[in-house]
């Protein structure tokens, strides 16, 4: 009996670990509230924002990565998550880059995460 357990948690083990090497890496990622970003589409004011502007370099190092948007569901999320992707392209990110994802898990919150292709 044990002996089966014991195969049976080493099965999982390699079945684990083959999935999470299958899986992009996340290099950076940053939540981006929707009080913040109110006060960030003024201008000059997005460019000053840390993380965003980290997040932008962070890609050009990395052209070949994907930013995905976690953003919150619905009609106004959808608004809003479009409304990042236009500000992003005007920063040099191109569309293609990016990659939107409903469901953020919060109703106030954009997650952007960098993923890096790593090839094989």
């Amino acid at each position: 009996m044990m002996r089966k357990i014991f195969s049976l948690l080493c099965v999982y083990w390699v079945l684990t670990l083959s999935a999470q090497a299958a899986e992009p890496a996340a290099d950076f990622s940053m939540g981006l509230r929707a009080e913040q970003w109110d006060r960030l589409r003024q201008g000059d004011a997005l460019l000053k924002q840390p993380e965003l502007a980290s997040m932008v370099q962070r890609w050009m190092q990395h052209p070949d990565s994907i930013i995905e948007l976690r953003y919150p569901g619905g009609e106004e999320g959808e608004i809003w998550v479009q409304d990042v992707i236009d500000w992003l392209v005007a920063l040099g990110v191109p569309s293609a880059a990016m990659q939107t994802l409903p469901g953020s898990g919060t109703n106030d919150t954009i997650y952007l995460v960098l993923v890096t292709q790593h090839k094989k």
